[in-house]
């Protein structure tokens, strides 16, 4: 009888997020899921499930209940970009040991919703970012509901939940691979930071009948360009530095 293989599911908010992390694998599939992009491709003895969830704590929550509903996985992985509530440079990789849902405009945190991450896979993680030569901060971070734009929201999330960083969609996977009796970690890289604003409010984006508000915002305001073109920048060395780790990460675990 054959060596059963294991399988990841691993769950990226956006399609340069994915296309970072499909790099480090010998690809064997592209198909639509169930409302989600999913490329599937092989590693070190690990089946990987790449899942595009979209933005945000529903879209996500949304692609991880059907994927686990569909297939069987060992371990969950909560990936991509985030940004730093700490001291941090660009490409820095984030390892979660715990997440929280925070973020709202009165600076509230629902402590009551603080999933804890594998230390196992943290663990695991943090050596596969030594092995890539990559710097690691490993800590609490924070799901946000909507984008922060501005410095200050960053300062006072990162106050309230004493967290090392924040994404809008690690809190959801955690909760259903938690729920489903799998172990999760969340491993992001930094791809903005905690005194940077950011050039134009994407939250914009984030609604189809916003996008029109949003790129009127960006052709009045000819400053902004500079300033997205510093996160398109910024945005290629996380993808760089995601890539460089995500190998490692699987073959540390194999």
């Amino acid at each position: 009888m054959g060596i059963q293989e294991k399988q990841v599911g691993v769950f990226a908010a956006t399609r340069w997020e994915l296309n970072a992390l499909r790099r480090a694998l010998s690809v064997e599939e592209a198909r639509a899921a169930p409302g989600a992009r999913c490329v599937i491709g092989r590693r070190r003895g690990w089946r990987v499930f790449l899942f595009q969830t979209g933005i945000g704590i529903e879209a996500a929550q949304g692609v991880c209940r059907r994927a686990f509903a569909g297939q069987s996985f060992d371990l969950a992985v909560s990936s991509g970009f985030a940004c730093a509530l700490t001291d941090a440079d660009v490409g820095d990789l984030l390892i979660g040991t715990e997440v929280l849902l925070g973020g709202y405009p009165d600076g509230q945190t629902a402590s009551d919703r603080v999933l804890r991450c594998s230390p196992d896979l943290a663990a695991a993680a943090a050596r596969a970012a030594r092995g890539a030569g990559l710097v690691a901060r490993s800590g609490r971070l924070v799901t946000v509901p909507h984008v922060l734009c501005r410095a200050y929201e960053k300062r006072e999330v990162a106050a309230s939940a004493g967290a090392i960083g924040l994404d809008m969609e690690s809190v959801a996977i955690c909760e259903v691979a938690i729920e489903q009796g799998v172990p999760v970690v969340v491993a992001r890289t930094v791809s903005d930071l905690v005194d940077e604003d950011l050039p134009v409010d994407f939250n914009l984006f984030l609604d189809r009948s916003g996008w029109t508000r949003g790129v009127l915002s960006c052709l009045t305001h000819p400053a902004a360009w500079s300033g997205l073109n510093r996160l398109r920048v910024q945005a290629g060395v996380s993808a760089e530095r995601l890539t460089r780790f995500f190998g490692p990460f699987l073959d540390e675990l194999g």
